[in-house]
């Protein structure tokens, strides 16, 4: 069946014209001899396979191109060929050197190595820091090394940084987050100006030490830990570093956490990396190269943090541990994540669960919780905020982006009609993470087709709708057909429209089995995207087994490969 599914992906490769300045970015971490079984190290490539990829790129026509050339096309002074791919490589290992390279000069095809210079620099003996593990000084690059590299003549060397790969403490709560866009925690948070000057000091030092080493300053800055935001990208242009990569932009073992907000064939001012993970072989590449991630199915988990705030820090400790096992076992691709709260009961948003100088904060607990998911679960998380949002919206959401490692805003309004007012929210988070996913959640009937064809349309520039299914919505009386329906009647929109099933609360549970029939019978109906609203983790509502049964990314609705 595998075979089969690879011979149709690559069939409709074939027939599927690919943008003329489109460019493929492919990333390697560390290569070796072989991988045992159960390694810690999820981002290691056997040599083996990774020629075998070379192979395939070559025996499919992808052309390997400079970084250079990749500068030339994004400021309009040449064209990439047809099937263009830049193969990169970070991280700083010395496999970059002893096994890359020689297969590059086998196959001629140039490279960019990005060097984290604080491990090239580290002193012979020492232990350095990769994850929870500590490696031998010898695993990595020495600076004879790097030399070697450049006198080879098909590797442009860049930046990783001075220290970047060594994150950062994002929060009290100790969370360890990418220092490249992390406000540090060290007893207070990070001011914006000091953030701004380490970050200087940081890719300076790097780009020093790399021309004085080389003879040459680096044009091109990798950054660590899937990380990138307009401050970075900006003192690397000032430094001379014009190209920026997020390290990991998209993974091989992304699933469906990207939904379809991203495609691997990119414009060369934005370059989407796809970074090898779990030793994949050249039929791995073949698929995530080929497969349309707008396929992917979504599938989201509702969060409330006023469900999780304890009477006390010990108590919410607790609780932020039972989510995040939770999560785990339901294995969702998305938590949307309550950031506002209403204190009072008023309506209207008068307290933060993040650090910003606009509003109260009930509990610093944001940033916390969505790191614990992501590092536990395997996540993407969303921001669940309100349509309207409280006073100063732009400087509050701004604040959010700078404290979260969120990836999306979901905004809650039932009376959308338009994205116009969410327009600027979106663009000053993105202003601090770049690529922010947009959706607002709508409220939908069985009954009124030409209102929810009218939000859909007045939403037509979000990533995606939240349609949110009535309270009460029985599967078989048949009104969760009518709603797919009425959303498939609108051109697109199935690609891009989660539903989202009611799955009650404490007061007023819906059944278990009720959420899985609701939730089977939107995805029997055309739909691709699934979520529910909302999850209790202390009250077991929805009760675990159902839950996971409804939504996970590995269970029903399967996740094929």
């Amino acid at each position: 069946m595998r075979s089969l599914a690879l011979f149709l992906v690559l069939l409709m490769a074939a027939l599927t014209p690919r943008p003329a300045a489109a460019v493929v970015v492919l990333g390697w971490h560390d290569i070796r001899d072989r991988i045992p079984d159960g390694d810690p190290d999820a981002d290691a490539i056997t040599a083996r396979n990774f020629a075998m990829q070379l192979d395939w790129l070559r025996a499919h026509g992808y052309v390997p191109v400079t970084a250079q050339a990749l500068r030339d096309a994004r400021d309009g002074r040449a064209a990439l060929p047809p099937k263009a791919v830049l193969l990169t490589f970070d991280g700083g290992y010395r496999s970059a050197y002893t096994h890359a390279l020689p297969l590059l000069e086998a196959f001629g095809y140039p490279a960019l190595v990005a060097l984290p210079t604080a491990r090239i620099d580290a002193g012979a003996g020492a232990m350095l820091r990769e994850g929870a593990r500590a490696l031998p000084r010898d695993a990595f690059l020495t600076w004879a090394d790097v030399k070697a590299l450049q006198a080879s003549g098909l590797v442009e060397l860049a930046s990783q940084g001075h220290d970047l790969v060594t994150p950062v403490p994002a929060d009290p709560q100790g969370d360890l987050l990418p220092a490249s866009t992390t406000r540090r925690w060290d007893g207070g948070y990070e001011s914006d100006a000091a953030y701004r000057e380490r970050l200087r000091r940081d890719l300076a030092t790097s780009a020093e030490l790399i021309a004085r080493a080389t003879g040459r300053r680096p044009q091109a800055l990798v950054l660590p830990g899937s990380a990138g935001n307009t401050a970075a990208a900006a003192l690397a242009g000032s430094l001379g570093m014009p190209l920026v990569l997020a390290s990991d932009a998209r993974s091989g073992s992304a699933d469906a956490r990207f939904g379809g907000h991203l495609s691997l064939d990119a414009a060369p001012a934005n370059p989407v990396r796809l970074v090898m993970h779990d030793n994949p072989g050249a039929s791995d590449l073949a698929y995530e190269l080929r497969r349309d991630v707008r396929r992917d199915g979504l599938r989201g988990v509702h969060v409330a943090l006023d469900d999780i705030v304890g009477a006390d820090a010990a108590a919410t400790g607790r609780n932020v541990e039972a989510l995040a096992e939770r999560i785990r076992g339901i294995h969702p691709s998305h938590v949307f994540l309550q950031a506002l709260t209403d204190t009072n009961g008023d309506g209207r948003v008068d307290a933060a669960y993040f650090p910003t100088a606009r509003l109260p904060m009930r509990s610093d607990l944001f940033t916390h919780v969505a790191a614990r998911l992501m590092a536990r679960a395997g996540v993407d998380v969303y921001a669940w905020v309100p349509g309207d949002g409280p006073a100063d919206a732009s400087a509050v959401y701004e604040d959010l982006a700078i404290a979260a490692p969120i990836s999306g805003l979901v905004f809650d309004d039932a009376n959308a009609g338009s994205s116009n007012a969410s327009r600027a929210l979106v663009a000053a988070a993105s202003a601090w993470r770049p690529g922010m996913v947009t959706m607002h959640a709508v409220p939908a009937s069985a009954g009124d087709a030409p209102g929810l064809a009218a939000r859909l349309a007045a939403l037509a520039d979000d990533d995606f709708v939240a349609v949110m299914l009535p309270p009460g919505l029985r599967a078989n009386r048949g009104d969760v057909d009518r709603i797919v329906a009425n959303v498939a009647r609108v051109p697109g929109a199935l690609d891009r429209t989660v539903f989202v099933v009611d799955a009650g609360d404490a007061t007023h549970a819906v059944p278990a089995a009720e959420l899985e029939a609701q939730v089977r019978r939107v995805i029997a109906s055309g739909g691709q995207h699934v979520a529910y609203s909302r999850d209790n983790a202390l009250t077991d509502q929805p009760p675990l087994d159902p839950a996971r049964a409804a939504i996970s990314a590995r269970a029903f609705p399967y996740l094929e490969r």
